[in-house]
Order: structure tokens, then sequence, then C-alpha cells
């Protein structure tokens, strides 16, 4: 389902036909919905949301594994700055019980809006292991060990939220990047939710940030995606999708 192409249109039936009579919505900014009748109303706020910003919608990425599929758009605004912005579908048979989108409404609004926290059950990832091993990385707030993780022979690179004029590539822009990342600590995300594309070597995990280094604030929602070298399993490209603010206190 090209959930935001249609949504764009205002082709609504197109959305609910492809939705369980009990499908959740939670799209970022816009609100939450459960139900035909109330996702109705939630998609007409989502194409009010973004109808006068949009210049063009593409595909980046698309994966999946047997209980989701994910899609990444690159979608260009009429102020001429990008938009990242993900779509994780939950399947239900030849539906979809649940679609929650992600993005940084930094490119459109040059600020943030709070974004609480979608799940209450943290999980323990186990895989893939070098992605594992970054998120122990980034927790602890080790440039040295999250460098380790990632391929350098990839052309690795790390995308923040607000878009690609926020890309961070090479080893010493990268080394760059994590060090001001980690100035006042770590970030120990809590996971609720990924999805693993093996034959795309995609990962995506859902979270919740709550704190970053010394900050403590409230729990604000997240995923992030990590494409992984097949032969040796290192991370070859990073994109975030959230809206995380430390000031949310």
């Amino acid at each position: 389902m090209n959930f935001i192409e249609l949504t764009h249109t205002a082709s609504y039936d197109d959305v609910l036909s492809n939705l369980t009579n009990n499908a959740s919505l939670n799209l970022q900014t816009v609100g939450v919905s459960k139900g035909i009748e109330e996702s109705r109303a939630l998609l007409e706020e989502q194409h009010d949301y973004l109808k006068d910003e949009i210049k063009e919608i593409k595909v980046f990425r698309e994966f999946e594994d047997d209980k989701h599929r994910v899609i990444e758009y690159d979608i260009l605004l009429n102020n001429t700055f990008d938009l990242p912005l993900v779509a994780i579908l939950a399947k239900d048979d030849d539906k979809f019980s649940a679609v929650r989108t992600y993005h940084s409404v930094y490119p459109i609004t040059e600020g943030h809006v709070f974004r609480e926290s979608i799940f209450s059950k943290e999980i323990a990832l186990s895989e893939p292991p070098e992605v594992v091993k970054y998120f122990e990385s980034i927790a602890k707030g080790s440039t040295e060990e999250t460098m380790a993780t990632l391929s350098f022979e990839d052309d690795v690179y790390f995308k923040e939220p607000a878009g690609w004029r926020w890309n961070h590539k090479t080893e010493s822009g990268l080394k760059e990047h994590f060090d001001h990342f980690f100035a006042d600590g770590g970030v120990p995300l809590k996971f609720h939710n990924y999805i693993y594309d093996e034959k795309m070597a995609t990962f995506a995990g859902e979270y919740t940030c709550d704190v970053w280094g010394s900050a403590v604030f409230k729990p604000q929602a997240g995923v992030s995606i990590y494409d992984i070298n097949k032969v040796t399993g290192k991370i070859t490209g990073i994109r975030i999708y959230d809206n995380v603010d430390t000031n949310y206190t």
C-alpha cells in the first residue's frame, strides 16, 4: 500500500480498503485513531497537514519481514528542503492492522513537536550482531566502539532525522559527528519492535528515547534504520526518523 501517496491524493477509500476494521493509526504530529471511522478522519488530517508542503514524493527503500512492511520516503517540499518519512505497516493476512509514521518536523517548521512514546513493552535485541553492538556502544557513549561497527569500505553514512542536509560521511566526519553526539554521554534507547529483512540486509528498530547523556526528559518515539554488509555484517548506512527533543521535561 502506497500510504503517503494515497493519503496525499485524498484516496482515503483506497487506504481504508487495505486496513482491517479495527486497524490503528499513529501518525507523526497528526494523531492517533482506531477503527475505520476514526481512521478516515485522521487520514483527512494527514492530508491537510502536508497538502501544501509536498512538491514530490519518492520512495527511497522498501523492505519487510513476516510481520511488517516498511516504506521509506524522500519527500521534496515546496520550501526546497527534503522530508525523510517512514511508514511502518503491521501485516494481518492480506491487510494491515496498524500504520505508524515517523519523521522530523524540522524541515517544515525548523522546530520540534512533542511525540510521546508509542509502546509500553520493552524487548531485548539479539540480531543482527553488529547492529546490537552499535546500540550497546551508543548507550555507553563510546565513539571508538560505535565506529568499529561501521563499514567504511562501503562509504558508510549517518543521516540525521532533519534530512540529507545533515548527512555525515567519511571516517573523520563520522568521528566528529559521534564525538559531538556523545559530548554529554551515551544515548540508551529502549526498543519495542524491530523489522529485519535478511534478503535486503536492512534492519529497523522502533524505540523510545528518554535519556541523552545527563539529560532526562519525557519519553519520545522514534525508529532507526540500518543497512548491513551481507559479508562482514558491518553497518553501511544509518537513517534516523524521530523528532526527539531533550527540552521536553
